[in-house]
């Protein structure tokens, strides 16, 4: 799948405009600034829950869903608390309330969004919100300059849609390895079938090969995911179809159609344990999710998706079908329409910089594509390194279990070959 990230590729050849401007994005100013626009915004707030609610005891729950850090959305907390007392209402334990006040705090690329859901005895909620711009934001500089680093894992003439890397038993490779030790394992997912190689002598010796039995026609631009588990060695997602490894040696796989969603992680609980349905025919996901993100259940279509931890909360960033980046925080969904985005993006972890940093693949020549890496201190990425060209095109790009690395597919401009390229991110010092 050819990259659409091709306006952050001229963006960084020319290196003459930051991606800030691409995104169009704001993020807090100096202090005194911000404090002016959040007490007003807390006294406007204030004035329209009062207004709802009229003199009384309320409970009062505030969740930050924006860039706020917990001091500032401490602040803001009290700020309201202080208005609404001034009004006549006061925030008392749920026992002593006669209903309650649910603010969550939020933000568009311009904007902080601020609501509240007010509940008073048995009437129905009712919403109320205000807005206040957000200052420019100043400059940032990363902590480190960050590089990019591939290894190439194995070639292929046949398609390669995924690969992962585990021990001599079973277990994932361990990171920062600068060799392949004798003995481990390379499993490979093509659209028809998953091989094992193990690692003999320098060079991948074959293991064996499971077919991938399900009677369908694959999409022409199949797409497919290895997910390695921990009460068996792996799970298979394919569009369309499911396959599942045995536990036990000799090692077998049972595949049958399915319409499951795929996981996006390889976390199978927890905040980041979202699914997305697959469009079989198709090689995207539709945008449905299962469980949702936060209150979001249904997202645009998208080719890729991943998870940036916050103190508070998951932001999740998506590379949607249309070009766009969208990024969706549990409350909102906020789309980037400006900038053609790439199809393949993913977190990995570092020890580098903010310690999580999103790789987004950009297109360059028609057949040459190369990867960048960004960190979001607010709701705007940066990159934090320069661009790692491959000779060809990334077909896909996937996030290793435990996000210290990825894999990037690629083929070849000149044979045509595929190649399973191993990611990772290395301090510069």
């Amino acid at each position: 799948m050819k990259s659409r990230f091709a306006m952050l590729a001229r963006l960084s050849r020319k290196a003459s405009l930051s991606l800030a401007c691409l995104f169009l994005g704001l993020s807090l100013a100096a202090p005194s600034l911000r404090a002016s626009n959040l007490d007003t915004a807390a006294r406007q707030l204030a004035d329209r829950i009062a207004s709802t609610t009229g003199p009384g005891s309320i409970t009062l729950e505030v969740a930050n869903r924006s860039s706020l850090d917990d001091k500032s959305a401490k602040e803001v907390r009290s700020a309201i608390q202080a208005e609404l007392r001034i009004k006549g209402v006061h925030a008392v334990a749920a026992d002593q309330s006669v209903g309650s006040v649910n603010v969550i705090l939020s933000e568009s690329l311009r904007e902080f969004v601020w609501t509240a859901v007010i509940a008073i005895g048995a009437d129905p909620p009712r919403t109320v919100l205000v807005s206040s711009p957000r200052p420019p934001a100043a400059p940032f500089a990363p902590a480190f300059p960050l590089t990019l680093k591939k290894t190439l894992l194995f070639s292929n003439e046949q398609p390669i849609l995924d690969a992962a890397l585990i021990d001599a038993s079973g277990g994932m490779l361990a990171e920062g390895v600068a060799t392949i030790p004798a003995g481990a394992r390379l499993l490979v997912l093509e659209p028809a079938r998953v091989v094992v190689y193990r690692q003999q002598s320098g060079h991948w010796d074959l293991e064996t090969s499971l077919p991938i039995n399900v009677s369908r026609v694959f999409p022409r631009d199949v797409r497919g995911r290895l997910f390695l588990r921990r009460d068996h060695l792996f799970d298979a997602y394919l569009p369309g179809a499911f396959c599942r490894s045995s536990s036990a040696a000799p090692l077998t796989m049972n595949c049958a159609r399915s319409d499951d969603p795929w996981p996006l992680t390889s976390d199978e609980i927890g905040p980041n344990a979202v699914r997305a349905f697959y469009a079989p025919a198709r090689n995207f996901f539709t945008g449905a999710l299962s469980p949702g993100i936060g209150k979001i259940s249904n997202a645009p279509s998208f080719y890729s998706a991943a998870p940036l931890a916050r103190s508070n909360y998951t932001l999740w960033v998506l590379a949607t079908v249309d070009g766009s980046i969208h990024e969706i925080d549990g409350v909102t969904d906020q789309a980037i329409r400006s900038a053609r985005s790439g199809s393949d993006l993913a977190a990995i972890r570092s020890t580098c910089g903010a310690g999580t940093q999103l790789l987004v693949s950009e297109s360059g020549d028609s057949d040459r594509d190369s990867l960048r890496a960004f960190e979001i201190p607010d709701r705007d990425p940066v990159a934090v390194t320069s661009p790692l060209e491959f000779d060809g095109t990334i077909s896909a790009l996937w996030p290793n279990a435990a996000l210290a690395s990825a894999v990037a597919i690629v083929k070849r401009a000149d044979t045509g070959w595929y190649e399973a390229n191993r990611i990772t991110i290395s301090c510069a010092h």
